[in-house]
């Protein structure tokens, strides 16, 4: 089987600044997916485009993440208003605690393509 490349004109995948969340949606059957595929995980359609996020949603779990030699670190689970589900990195917790149901927005995305989001101020909220 041969593999044959093709150039495209303009980026397809990446997002074009450092804000920017993009994810795929299916035509037929409006699957979500996060990550880079060719097939729809759910009617295997190849007809998949990119859609922008707004960058914005809630903390559905964290974790801390330890290592030998590495620093530990916090891992989060955020659930964006698009219906994505997706691991990041939160920046303002106190003392590394994410609380559950937080409102964040993506901050900036970091050079191994793991978002980070900072905390958004509650609003007239008590936890």
């Amino acid at each position: 089987m041969y593999v044959r490349t093709v150039q495209r004109q303009a980026p397809v995948g990446p997002p074009s600044s450092v804000r920017e969340l993009r994810f795929q949606r299916c035509t037929w059957c409006y699957t979500i997916v996060f990550r880079t595929c060719l097939l729809c995980p759910t009617c295997a359609s190849t007809d998949l485009h990119w859609e922008r996020s707004e960058g914005r949603g809630r903390v559905c779990s964290s974790v801390e993440v330890r290592r030998k030699g590495q620093r530990r670190r916090m891992v989060t689970v955020v659930e964006l208003r698009e219906g994505v589900r997706m691991r990041c990195e939160v920046e303002g917790a106190n003392g590394g605690l994410t609380p559950f149901g937080a409102p964040v927005s993506v901050r900036a995305i970091a050079p191994d393509g793991i978002p980070v989001f900072s905390l958004d101020p509650v609003k007239g909220e008590r936890w």
